[in-house]
């Protein structure tokens, strides 16, 4: 460290108001470094003084969600790690990213800010030269960083220091998820489970913070799993949304109102997820909710039309598996018309009590059930024929074959020409929110479902049973 009495009294200031101010440190390296300034937006702000609370130990696990190059790796990752060292030279962070080359990136300008003349003039700290890698490196007092992927090794070194008295490091995860494999269940679980089975235990001390920095990918990517309890921890959750609720930007200068909706007109499910971080677009992605035409009950001739049952069979009370889905629908004059559409968590016995309860309280006869063509679709046909008198079949159709998003796209255009009725229930609201997130949820049943009812009673050639 320089001694006080070799600094000038400007320096001395200087110094003093880096020390006290992650904003003001963060200016002061940043111009120093790229001879420009940085442009304290409001958002900058908030994330200041989120991080302060994180140096103070007012929060142990935190999580800031923010839209793409909004300038968060610079301020949460590179200024925040400089500025802790700054403050305590034994501070030890791991840092993880999707890449090894985003983690060595911003490990290697964490790096450079700590060796730059504007830094050494002021703290003099001296890196070892035995560690200065990229991946790992570290000073004299012991002080340093292990950047790798999150899904990575993280082997023979943990982040802080134990029974320290003071701040001593952080786990600071920056865009844990490729935003290309956010649709990929393994991916992200992988991600998640990582997580809990590695990335949590890299801590020397029970007072180590985790930080996890990133924008909204998916309802099940690791903000998600984490802020619904997957780790069974408590987070601190700054949410930073692109537009306000008054629909003003956030950061103006990166993106005005009108930028800001020509994003959004391009991808909906981008700008839902990533811009305004909550995965799932209030007026829905492939389908929208308002192209669902409601109508009352009364409006409907229910004893002349042709009901039937459709099931995605899950079979199983396990909330981490998909629910059963049941819809009941009919072919109403060019129409597909919705009854119900419900799901629920059930093991075999109780689906077998609640199939025909469930056709006798609908208030219409339901001529044939028929169900979702996969493994334990088969079982189910021959459990109900066996011990039920209901007529049921298997499904066969053409989007067996194809993907979920292909399906919901060629039906696409029956539901924006309000072809699609839903019958007023209790039942709409969970129906269009899952129609709202689809393909970004958790669950799809009821997007299922309302394909096969679209391709057998408006599509129709392509679909038959057995």
């Amino acid at each position: 460290m320089i001694a006080s009495n070799l600094l000038t009294n400007e320096q001395k200031v200087i110094k003093v108001k880096c020390e006290n101010d992650l904003l003001f440190f963060t200016r002061y390296i940043y111009k120093e470094n790229h001879r420009r300034n940085f442009i304290v937006a409001p958002h900058f702000v908030l994330i200041s003084e989120f991080l302060t609370k994180v140096f103070s130990g007012e929060i142990k696990r935190g999580i800031i969600n923010i839209p793409p190059r909004y300038g968060k790796t610079e301020l949460a990752v590179k200024c925040f790690i400089s500025w802790c060292l700054a403050k305590n030279s034994q501070a030890k962070f791991i840092h993880l990213s999707y890449s090894d080359d985003l983690a060595l990136d911003n490990s290697s300008q964490t790096k450079e800010y700590i060796e730059s003349e504007s830094f050494q003039e002021l703290w003099g700290m001296k890196l070892k030269k035995d560690a200065q890698g990229k991946k790992k490196w570290f000073n004299e007092q012991g002080g340093g960083v292990y950047a790798t992927a999150s899904g990575g090794a993280i082997t023979g070194f943990g982040a802080g220091v134990a029974e320290s008295t003071m701040f001593a490091g952080a786990i600071i995860i920056d865009d844990p998820l490729k935003p290309d494999d956010a649709n990929s269940d393994a991916k992200r679980n992988a991600v998640n489970e990582r997580y809990n089975s590695t990335i949590r235990s890299r801590v020397n001390d029970r007072e180590t913070p985790i930080i996890v920095i990133m924008q909204r990918l998916h309802e099940e990517d690791l903000s998600g799993f984490l802020l619904n309890g997957g780790s069974g921890e408590e987070w601190e959750h700054l949410c930073l949304p692109a537009l306000d609720e008054g629909n003003k930007p956030l950061w103006e200068e990166k993106h005005n109102f009108n930028e800001l909706e020509q994003i959004r007109q391009a991808n909906r499910y981008n700008f839902a997820g990533q811009y305004m971080q909550t995965p799932s677009p209030a007026e829905g992605g492939e389908w929208r909710k308002d192209w669902f035409k409601i109508v009352d009950k009364s409006e409907v001739p229910l004893d002349s039309l042709n009901w039937e049952l459709f099931i995605d069979g899950a079979y199983t009370k396990d909330t981490k598996n998909d629910p059963s889905g049941f819809q009941i629908g009919a072919k109403w004059n060019n129409d597909y018309v919705i009854l119900s559409s419900i799901d629920k968590y059930l093991e075999m016995p109780e689906l077998l009590k609640f199939l025909p309860n469930h056709i006798a309280v609908s208030g219409v006869k339901v001529n044939l059930s028929l169900v979702e063509p996969k493994a334990s679709g088969k079982s189910l046909v021959q459990i109900v024929r066996q011990q039920t008198n209901i007529s049921i079949a298997e499904i066969k159709s053409t989007f067996v074959n194809t993907s979920k998003i292909e399906n919901a796209r060629a039906c696409s255009h029956f539901i924006e020409g309000g072809r699609v009725i839903l019958v007023k229930g209790s039942w709409n609201e969970a129906f269009l929110h899952q129609i709202a997130i689809f393909p970004n949820g958790k669950h799809d049943e009821h997007i299922d479902l309302t394909c096969y009812g679209i391709e057998r009673n408006l599509i129709g050639s392509n679909f038959f049973f057995f």
